[in-house]
């Protein structure tokens, strides 16, 4: 999972990419999962993430991120 997150510049500019992959969260934490992401911290974001969300949401999410992204 650390390789997906080494990779700081997934969400940069990419505001609307990731509102389509985060799209199926309650507004609460589509909020906070958009604000973790845009301010990516590498390792405390990560944490944060897995807290709010579960490790498997997480790399779901951020595999719509990818795919939006192409």
């Amino acid at each position: 999972m650390g390789e997906v997150f080494r990779a700081k510049d997934i969400t940069r500019g990419r505001r609307r990419v990731i509102e389509n992959a985060t799209r199926d969260l309650s507004p609460g934490v589509r909020d906070a999962v958009i604000r973790i992401l845009q301010s990516w911290k590498d390792a405390d974001s990560e944490q944060e993430l897995n807290r709010l969300l579960g490790k498997e949401k997480v790399l779901r999410i951020v595999g719509r991120i990818k795919e939006l992204k192409e």
